[in-house]
């Protein structure tokens, strides 16, 4: 068997499908079933020492980004991906520089598995993964070229992939509920956190709370891209309902790339910052986040809509207790180790922040039970499900 991804995801910074395409095709080498594993990115087709060298490219270099909410200009990709027709523009001349290229693998024999929802054309089998259907349960929280994009050329692809992989079952249930695939072509494959995110002892994690000013097990953190689908506008308004002893003992810390539409939540964040009570750190390196996840006090994650929700695992194999949302897929991932409430609730996030912070048993029961949830999730069970779907085109 030889499976081909396209590896455009891996770009930097690498987020949510990045790290996807990167731990699977990790996985999936190390378990040698696999006679030949390849990338497609343009023209170029990358096996073996290349592609590993992709893989584990350093993502880690460069420093936080305190200032992540200052203006600055936009830089010529940005300007591109927001003018009229640029996303199925991007994807043609992609498709374009591949032709080529896809059709010799197809002749070698190679299932071609893409990551990131659209695949190429591809004169063989197709296995795509779809995340979540975001952009059809909340269209206003994307770009709408995106949004326009992905409702034009999605179903086509559902229709053309050979099979379906996603990332739980609230988002297969979705995808026969909204786009009448049949659930015999789609496959679940449970995301993992990775290695890195682990407890850690008080002397390890100093240097990087030395680094921003915090103190161990002294702050509520939050990760994820800074977009309207995490619902940090709530978050933030819930924290800032906390007692003042509250909010001065323990600073909301928000890690993540700025996304979009953010300008209010930008202006809801501006007095917390200006009192010290909160730090907007930007893209950190990745053994940075992990130190963070593991001497946080509390871990915040009540997303409106996720197709999984990775920070769950992150914080549940670093030992932090986290508030979370009991909407979508969350739950599904929690299995009840995380303190679950309702995320259009400010008062229900600002009461789960406050229980966790303030009742310290409370706090261990929740660490204790994310610890052993996070032992039943792993790359290498994702990856040995998703050779199983490719084993059923071989």
């Amino acid at each position: 068997m030889k499976v081909l991804f396209n590896v455009h995801s891996l770009k930097s910074p690498r987020t949510g499908i990045g790290l996807y395409t990167e731990h699977l095709i990790d996985a999936m080498a190390a378990a040698g079933e696999v006679a030949e594993l390849a990338g497609c990115k343009g023209r170029q087709v990358l096996r073996g020492d290349m592609l590993r060298s992709l893989v584990h490219s350093d993502q880690t270099a460069g420093d936080a980004q305190p200032n992540i909410f200052a203006k600055k200009a936009a830089s010529f990709s940005g300007v591109i991906r927001g003018m009229p027709g640029a996303y199925p523009a991007r994807h043609f001349m992609r498709d374009w520089l591949a032709r080529r290229s896809l059709r010799s693998l197809a002749h070698e024999g190679f299932i071609y598995h893409e990551p990131n929802y659209m695949p190429l054309h591809y004169p063989g089998p197709v296995v795509i993964t779809v995340h979540d259907l975001s952009h059809v349960r909340y269209p206003q929280f994307h770009p709408a070229e995106r949004v326009a994009f992905l409702n034009r050329h999605l179903p086509g692809a559902l229709e053309r992939a050979d099979r379906v992989i996603t990332d739980s079952r609230f988002v297969a249930g979705e995808i026969v509920d909204v786009y009448g695939v049949s659930s015999r072509k789609i496959a679940v494959t449970h995301l993992a956190a990775e290695g890195d995110f682990r407890t850690r002892e008080p002397a390890e994690v100093a240097p990087t709370l030395l680094r921003f000013g915090l103190r161990n097990r002294g702050f509520v953190l939050s990760v994820a891209t800074l977009e309207p689908r995490k619902n940090l506008e709530r978050l933030i308004a819930a924290y800032a309902a906390l007692p003042d002893a509250v909010r001065r003992d323990n600073p909301l810390v928000l890690v993540g790339v700025r996304g979009w539409r953010n300008a209010t939540l930008v202006a809801r964040l501006q007095e917390l910052l200006v009192r010290g009570e909160a730090l907007c750190l930007g893209y950190l390196p990745r053994r940075w986040v992990a130190d963070l996840y593991s001497s946080a006090a509390v871990v915040a994650y009540p997303s409106l809509y996720e197709g999984f929700g990775l920070p769950l695992l992150e914080a549940f194999a670093s030992g932090t207790p986290i508030v979370t949302s009991n909407v979508t897929s969350l739950p599904e991932v929690s299995g009840g180790a995380a303190l679950e409430v309702d995320p259009l609730d400010v008062d229900a996030i600002r009461d789960g922040l406050r229980v966790l912070l303030e009742d310290a048993d409370l706090r261990c029961r929740h660490a204790e039970l994310g610890l052993q949830r996070a032992t039943e999730f792993s790359w290498g069970r994702c990856s040995r499900q998703t050779l199983d779907v490719y084993r059923q085109l071989a």
